[in-house]
């Protein structure tokens, strides 16, 4: 009985001891685990903030296709730019309204001479104080030189006056070449006429005013008119002698 108690007092104490043992190691491997990862994170570093920009406003610089009044805006004569220009080509007039961007100022000239300055252009806008060209249309040959002999013609037929920062209707053709050399693959108007603005209420006049000195000026039309009408009745004359 003594031997027997003995070997389980052994057992026991056995058991116990590999226990200890196992806490201690237990624990220390934990503590190893804890340091491992605290290192890691110490490694890496704290966590990287990232900025990405907003994202980009598709609906920006959007009009109308056209103003209540009919006239085309920038945006919807682009929308199918092949069409319109197509269109153009064939001769066809359109309306188009516009915030005046900027007007070409020819270049000081230096002694000794340049080259001649562009036709009188400008650029428009659908918004009022949009900045740079990518949304903004070139509107070209809206005023010409009078010859000195042809001045007194002219004298009571009113000027084109655009003013930088006003909105205008313009009267013209779509095109992505101008007869006076201008391009633009994005789309041009060749002037024909506009409305003027009343210069003390600001308001639209209603009437067309077309660039003095034109081809397609009424005034000019009137005198091919009655010359040709002219030539017609000499020529009749001398058929009847």
């Amino acid at each position: 009985m003594r031997s027997t108690n003995s070997s389980a007092l052994l057992t026991t104490a056995a058991a116990a001891l590999l226990g200890a043992f196992c806490l201690v190691g237990c624990d220390k491997g934990e503590e190893e685990l804890e340091l491992k990862g605290e290192a890691k994170e110490e490694e890496a570093g704290p966590p990287v903030q990232v900025s990405l920009p907003p994202p980009p406003n598709f609906d920006e610089g959007k009009a109308p296709e056209q103003w209540e009044d009919g006239a085309w805006s920038i945006w919807g004569l682009r929308r199918d730019v092949d069409k319109q220009v197509a269109e153009g080509d064939a001769g066809t007039e359109i309306t188009l309204k516009g915030w005046v961007q900027e007007i070409y100022v020819p270049p000081e000239c230096p002694e000794g001479g340049c080259p001649p300055p562009k036709q009188p252009h400008v650029w428009i806008t659908d918004q009022e104080g949009v900045e740079g060209k990518k949304r903004a249309m070139m509107v070209v040959n809206y005023r010409f030189t009078i010859p000195e002999w042809q001045a007194k013609d002219w004298k009571d037929q009113p000027d084109v006056i655009l003013e930088k920062g006003k909105r205008y209707t313009f009267k013209g053709v779509f095109k992505q070449f101008s007869d006076t050399g201008f391009a633009s693959d994005h789309g041009l108007l060749e002037f024909k006429a506009y409305k003027p603005l009343d210069p003390e209420t600001g308001a639209e006049l209603p009437e067309w005013v077309y660039p003095p000195g034109a081809s397609w000026h009424p005034l000019t039309i009137q005198q091919q008119e009655e010359q040709n009408a002219k030539l017609a009745e000499a020529a009749a004359k001398a058929a009847k002698k």
